[in-house]
């Protein structure tokens, strides 16, 4: 998101926080008054479940620093209940800090129980009007999508604010998904109503070619969670987008 960081609140962090200073803000506040103000872009960090979750907490706090736009935990079972509250939990103060949305997959309970700004649900999850119900009008609410009309459509009608679609590229998350031609990434975007990130197998030798798609952002896990640099490789991502919505 464009624009200076107001200055960080004066308070105690806690756990991993205690080491993590953001530098500035982005965006603007989640609120019943200016969600819908709120642009959908940039480049959205989705994690890996990595251990221990303090481990975690420290990527994406560098992957903030390197201009991420979301966040959203995605752990697949991988995490013990306590591991993900804590994730949860810790996320949510992060993102606060900076000012940018915290979102969680697949579970609009648990979205609630850890005071999300949202959820991401797929095909085989909750729908988005389930979700909405679950979390409240002022809630983020995204679908991944699969190149069909009706799933957009369906997706559209049940009050989500984004799509995903995807991969376009081999994805070390998914290696058994069929790579989608760009056809169909062309075609969503030209389709839809709603901002449309482009998932699965992103990275800065790519992310300027789906940018010139029209997408309105990159949907990142592997090239900046298992990244030496996280903080560089969410840089590189959102410059290499960035020049590519340029040209």
């Amino acid at each position: 998101m464009p624009g200076s960081r107001p200055p960080v609140p004066a308070r105690r962090p806690r756990s991993v926080l205690d080491r993590l200073q953001p530098s500035a803000c982005r965006g603007d506040r989640l609120s019943p008054t200016n969600r819908q103000a709120r642009r959908f872009d940039g480049v959205y960090l989705v994690t890996s479940p990595q251990r221990p979750v303090s481990r975690m907490v420290a990527t994406v706090a560098a992957a903030l620093e390197g201009g991420v736009s979301f966040v959203q935990l995605r752990d697949k079972g991988s995490y013990s209940a306590e591991e993900r509250t804590e994730a949860g939990g810790g996320l949510r103060e992060l993102c606060r800090r900076y000012d940018v949305p915290f979102l969680v997959n697949d579970d609009p309970q648990f979205a609630r129980r850890v005071a999300a700004d949202g959820v991401h649900v797929g095909r085989d999850d909750p729908s988005p009007r389930v979700a909405r119900a679950v979390l409240g009008p002022q809630a983020i609410i995204g679908a991944t999508v699969y190149g069909k009309p009706s799933e957009e459509h369906a997706a559209s009608s049940a009050g989500a604010d984004y799509l995903a679609v995807g991969p376009f590229f081999p994805s070390p998350t998914k290696p058994d998904e069929p790579v989608l031609p760009m056809h169909v990434l062309d075609a969503v975007v030209h389709r839809s109503r709603l901002p449309v990130f482009a998932i699965g197998g992103v990275t800065p030798e790519n992310a300027g070619v789906l940018a010139r798609h029209r997408v309105a952002g990159v949907a990142v896990v592997s090239a900046i969670m298992d990244a030496p640099d996280p903080r560089r490789a969410a840089e590189a991502i959102r410059r290499a987008f960035a020049e590519g919505r340029g040209s």
